[in-house]
């Protein structure tokens, strides 16, 4: 991914960096040392600090890379000692892991086994994996093994609590080889499908129901950033809606704290937030978003609460201004940072249509005026760049509209109120025809002495009922 060179965020990096942990935390410090540069030595020497709290030499290595391309020549050198002492370790361990669960199958010990498995992939997870080989690209490296690893445990698992902890760890490991892929700019929409089928399995797993709610809540976030991951943001928004702010103090499930690992609740806010402005009606926000569970969420970021209220109150200039301030902060961050361009792009858009719904005709100047371009050129003025931006609209069937581009106005379609109120009369009329049709009939058949019984099929499930004595009834029952 190119530099973005994105300007100094609102929050300040340590506190914001104290939210975190885990491996997630200097891939996090990396994007943000990668697109902006006032913040690049700062992030850059927390993520080396975080990496050598841990295990991980790749990750070590990668970022002391990213700080020389970056021309941070003091963070770019080698702690050599760290490096070797620390790798000699893994080894030790991981030969260590390896003959206790060989140990562990030889005994055919089901639950030593299932509990070796899991610190192996737990160690791969610690220290990023085996290192790719060159000489055969095809073999399984870094997290995969670790996903793989987890996989392995099914087979041993022989209650719901373990199943399901072996299936959010499947989510978390997948969801860091979604991230590292990013980083590494490389494909990630496998992985995130890998997130969503693992996460939407933990909301059947059959624990007890205190264990399942807590599953359950993490399970709508993972499935949400997945989706925010493949560019579905209408599912995303729907999935981060349902998450109950019991999440927010779920704490370690499992062993794993997602809140802390993967996302906080305060991103949660601005993921849903973000999604549900670019996807969801007023109506909808007014109901889902700040009238459901999900207000609770939006108490962590005020600045997103607010932003929805002027957005279903019709201030659409004031809400793409506020969301404009916050810009900054949500492109640095590792899952948001692709998607907020779109994301912007598309309340935009909705803001545009929701505005000119309420007029027959509306100039092109007075719409540049409520809508300022988002990138200033001096070379192109405000009316010509809404006229572009709104011949895409229109040709993109986001606007139904007709531009004028002579006199400088947007129609709306027209419509002919006089033709639309007489074909619903009519349709009206033709239903109230109908349906005093049928209750005329029935008085017929019942001044007739014929009676419409309603009695079950016959054995083949076709053709007429029968009677009480087995026989077909005829044409004259129908």
């Amino acid at each position: 991914m190119d530099s973005l060179n994105v300007p100094a965020p609102t929050f300040d990096l340590d506190t914001w960096a104290n939210n975190y942990d885990g491996a997630l935390l200097p891939l996090r410090l990396a994007h943000i040392a990668r697109h902006c540069p006032p913040l690049r030595q700062h992030s850059i020497t927390l993520a080396l600090a975080q990496a050598k709290k841990g295990k991980d030499i790749q990750l070590y290595e990668r970022l002391c890379h990213l700080a020389g391309v970056l021309g941070l020549t003091e963070a770019a050198d080698e702690d050599v000692e760290w490096v070797a002492r620390t790798e000699e370790a893994n080894k030790r361990e991981l030969i260590r892991l390896e003959g206790e669960l060989r140990g562990y199958k030889n005994n055919l010990i089901r639950e030593s086994i299932r509990m070796g498995q899991e610190d192996l992939a737990m160690h791969h997870i610690d220290t990023g994996g085996p290192r790719s080989d060159p000489q055969d690209p095809i073999a399984p490296a870094g997290y995969a093994v670790a996903f793989t690893a987890f996989s392995k445990m099914r087979d041993y698992c022989h209650t719901p609590s373990q199943i399901s902890s072996m299936t959010l760890r499947l989510a978390f490991t997948a969801l860091l080889q979604a991230a590292l892929a990013e980083q590494l700019d490389s494909a990630s929409a496998g992985h995130f499908n890998t997130v969503h089928t693992q996460a939407v399995r933990l909301r059947s797993s059959g624990c007890k129901e205190e264990e399942q709610a807590q599953l359950t809540a993490i399970s709508h976030v993972a499935v949400g950033i997945a989706a925010l991951g493949a560019g579905d943001y209408s599912q995303a928004a729907a999935s981060f809606m349902r998450t109950p702010f019991e999440y927010h103090r779920l704490g370690p499930v499992h062993g794993l704290d997602f809140e802390r690992l993967v996302a906080s609740a305060n991103d949660v806010a601005i993921y849903g937030g973000l999604c549900a402005l670019g996807t969801m009606s007023r109506d909808e926000l007014q109901e889902v978003v700040l009238g459901g569970q999900f207000r609770q969420f939006l108490e962590q970021e005020p600045h997103m609460r607010k932003a929805i209220g002027l957005y279903v109150t019709a201030k659409y200039e004031q809400c793409i201004a506020l969301l404009q301030n916050y810009r900054a902060d949500w492109t640095l961050d590792l899952f948001l940072s692709a998607h907020v361009d779109i994301l912007f792009a598309r309340i935009r858009q909705r803001s545009i249509t929701a505005y000119f719904s309420s007029f027959s005709q509306v100039s092109i100047a007075a719409l540049a005026a409520s809508f300022p371009p988002t990138r200033q050129d001096a070379s192109v003025s405000p009316e010509v760049a809404m006229e572009d931006e709104l011949l895409s609209m229109i040709q993109n069937g986001q606007l139904d509209a007709r531009l004028d581009v002579v006199d400088g106005m947007l129609f709306a379609p027209y419509k002919d109120h006089r033709a639309q109120t007489h074909e619903k009369a009519r349709k009206t009329a033709a239903m109230v025809e109908r349906t005093l049709l049928l209750r005329l009939h029935r008085v017929n058949m019942t001044l007739a002495d014929l009676e419409i019984r309603r009695e079950p099929k016959g054995r083949d499930g076709m053709g007429p009922p029968m009677d009480r004595g087995g026989s077909r009834l005829g044409s004259a029952y129908a």
